[in-house]
């Protein structure tokens, strides 16, 4: 099973190359996809091309989307 990493509102301020997170990067490394809700990207001026490398930008639609199919949600 893959697991998946949604990061929205200030959680995506961890997604940026300049905040060098060890647990986002660790996440990714393990083979976790990561997003960033684009939405609270915008928000904060945060350009996709300014996130670390295996985060990627996608709109909130993709978690409903998973969730309609049966995924399972954490929220922290």
């Amino acid at each position: 099973m893959r697991s998946h990493s949604f990061s929205s509102q200030n959680g995506v301020l961890a997604a940026r190359q300049s905040a060098r997170s060890d647990a986002l990067h660790a996440v990714a490394e393990a083979g976790a996809q990561v997003l960033a809700d684009d939405f609270s990207l915008r928000e904060r001026g945060i350009a996709a091309d300014r996130l670390v490398a295996g985060v990627n930008s996608a709109p909130l639609s993709v978690v409903i989307d998973q969730l309609a199919e049966g995924r399972k949600a954490l929220w922290p």
